[in-house]
């Protein structure tokens, strides 16, 4: 009995999966609280992202700035070199325009000897225009930058501590005396070494002064005194109010290749007088140059070594049309929220969806964060982030994915073990495996058919109640299946309380007429051991009758309309049905045809001729009583 029951497996369920849902629910908390709490991960992700964007949707654009590039033009122009001389011609040449203000993007810092005649025809230049002079961070103070420029500061502000400088190289006190404001020259790249900001305000002892862009732009728009407050800080002008984030610093969009040029003329063009006057009159003109031996040269986002002169111009242009790109404190909270609403909207979507659509519409759903984020930043200026969003749904949709592959998975196996117990391993496969292949062509071949049926069986279906009899039936046929399943054979189908099975296909099976004898021996052996279980011998539960016959039949898939059957016609299959019926007078267990007896080496014993109806007179056989005895030894 120990093999009848070893074949009985009991396996483990696990108490609790995650469902993908639920998976996906949990992966979008983990999303959202790594998108909040762990912004830096993402940091430079999400800062080429806002440099993309930035660049996609062009911000407004001030007429009123002009760029004057010494460039190489004007470099060779005056012999290979530039000096003072040269920018005082420069100068004057500009403020003979009548300009609204010029911002000088270049330090004058040494040889201030006043007596020089550059020293005084620059001086002398500078006075002509409203004048603003850039300055430098240093380590020491040697000079104190002046004049500086008018602030007011609210109560309530909080000054960034990355404000506060050591000290400045600032241009010659006589070119200072004559500008209008001496303003912060100096840029600071991020860790990538890309400008992005400026320091919006450098303050050195109880000054502060504001950056060269800045303050060219409050001087062009005509502002009167800024006002400046917050936590974190912002600067208020007549036109608007400037966002600052919380390192106090402006970030600016960088302008591209064609709007630089657009607003750029050459310093030798001013200098040959090929300028129209009118084209300069009222605007504010910044002075810089291109070339790397007199301007500084930055990585931006619109190309990788912009001139200095640019980004200051580029920060104007920020404070004259108040469009800032900005992203402020309380934005991750939102993306947070809206990332996790997405990502919980995927996981249901997903559970619902076939994985191509999944995938089609976390396609979408990223474009459309992008998309949104361009809409957003186009009419407010907010840096809305759709990388991490992205991300997190991403996330969302692989872990979803994920668990959706692992359920499946799991059902496959199920239905491979569900199956196997009624068709051999291979045909299995072949539907599961290949669920898009052509139905099975029907195939005549040899085959051992076996019948069971429980006697009695009608009597008992009307004295249980449904769920008492198909508990009993569950048991029975999940231990009778698997028998067969042991011994080779095929349950071709269960109908009612009887089980059709199959040997010798629709695989090779050698023996397999003893094969299905000593399968009838068992199931025999197994089920009268069942009858004796207190579940069953309370029920009175039949014994079971079992008819088994070999012959030719056709084997393959039969039927139309949505519903094939897998199974095998031919008269050894018609007439082992009947010889389960012929154990009800033979009074025997087991009833076994000519061909199968005739093919079997089992110990049999002859039962006679008989006649069954629809085959006539046929010589009938039993396993023998000391063959049952020892195949029970055996088990």
């Amino acid at each position: 009995m120990r093999r009848v029951l070893g074949r009985l497996r009991i396996e483990p369920r696990l108490l609790y999966r995650v469902t993908p849902l639920w998976g996906g629910v949990f992966a979008s908390l983990a999303a959202a609280a790594l998108l909040f709490y762990a912004a830096t991960i993402l940091g430079t992700q999400r800062e080429l992202f806002f440099d993309n964007l930035t660049q996609w949707v062009p911000p407004p654009r001030s007429p009123d700035i002009i760029v004057v590039d010494v460039d190489r033009e004007a470099y060779e122009a005056n012999g290979g070199s530039w000096n003072r001389a040269a920018t005082a011609d420069l100068i004057s040449r500009l403020a003979a325009a009548a300009p609204k203000m010029l911002a000088v993007d270049f330090v004058f810092s040494s040889a201030c000897d006043p007596a020089s005649s550059a020293n005084a025809a620059l001086a002398a230049a500078i006075g002509k225009v409203p004048a603003a002079l850039g300055f430098l961070a240093a380590d020491r103070v040697i000079e104190r930058p002046r004049p500086v420029p008018p602030l007011a500061r609210r109560r309530q502000l909080a000054v960034p501590a990355q404000w506060f400088i050591e000290g400045a190289e600032t241009s010659c006190p006589g070119f200072m005396d004559r500008s209008e404001a001496a303003t912060a020259a100096f840029l600071v790249g991020d860790e990538d070494a890309r400008v992005r900001r400026v320091q919006a305000f450098a303050i050195l002892g109880n000054d502060a002064y504001p950056s060269l862009g800045i303050e060219a732009g409050r001087l062009a728009a005509g502002s009167s005194t800024p006002v400046l407050g917050g936590e974190p800080a912002w600067l208020r002008l007549d036109h608007a109010i400037i966002p600052l984030d919380e390192s106090g610093n402006l970030r600016f969009a960088a302008s591209s290749e064609e709007a630089i040029a657009a607003r750029t003329i050459s310093a030798a063009d001013v200098l040959d007088g090929r300028v129209d006057e009118s084209h300069l009159k009222g605007r504010v003109v910044l002075i810089g140059s291109s070339m790397p031996s007199l301007g500084g040269l930055r990585p931006t986002a619109s190309m990788p070594l912009q001139p200095s002169v640019q980004i200051h111009a580029d920060v104007a242009n920020a404070i004259m049309t108040g469009f800032v790109p900005y992203r402020g404190s309380h934005l991750p909270l939102i993306e947070a929220v809206f990332s996790l609403a997405a990502g919980v909207a995927a996981a249901y979507a997903a559970t619902r969806l076939r994985p191509q659509s999944s995938l089609i519409l976390g396609a979408a759903a990223v474009l459309a964060f992008i998309t949104f984020s361009g809409a957003i930043y186009a009419s407010t200026g907010w840096l809305f982030d759709a990388v991490g969003t992205s991300l997190a749904l991403i996330a969302v949709l692989v872990v979803t994915s994920a668990l959706q592959l692992a359920r499946t998975l799991r059902a496959e196996a199920a239905a491979r073990r569900k199956f196997s117990q009624y068709l051999p391993q291979s045909v299995v496969a072949r539907y599961i495996d290949g669920p898009d292949g052509e139905r099975l062509a029907g195939e005549e071949r040899p085959v051992t058919a076996l019948f069971t049926d429980i006697e009695g069986f009608s009597t008992l279906s009307q004295k249980l109640g449904p769920r008492e009899l198909v508990a009993l039936l569950d048991i029975y046929f999940a231990e009778v299946n698997a028998l067969v399943s042991g011994y080779g054979g095929m349950v071709d189908k269960v109908v009612g309380d009887a089980v059709h099975a199959l040997f010798n296909a629709p695989e090779d099976l050698p023996g397999h007429v003893d094969q299905a004898i000593d399968c009838a021996m068992a199931i025999h052996l197994l089920t009268e051991e069942m009858r004796c279980r207190p579940q069953f011998a309370e029920q009175g539960f039949g014994r079971t009758r079992i008819g088994i016959e070999t012959g030719a039949a056709v084997l393959g898939e039969v039927g139309a309309g949505g519903k094939l059957d897998y199974t095998a016609h031919g008269d050894a299959v018609n007439l082992a049905a009947r010889l389960q019926e012929a154990n009800k007078f033979l009074g025997t267990g087991i009833c076994i045809g000519p061909a199968a007896a005739a093919q079997s080496k089992a110990a049999l014993t002859a039962l006679g001729r008989h006649d069954i109806r629809g085959f006539g007179p046929i010589e009938l056989f039993t396993v023998a009583g000391d063959g049952l005895n020892k195949h029970l030894r055996a088990e």
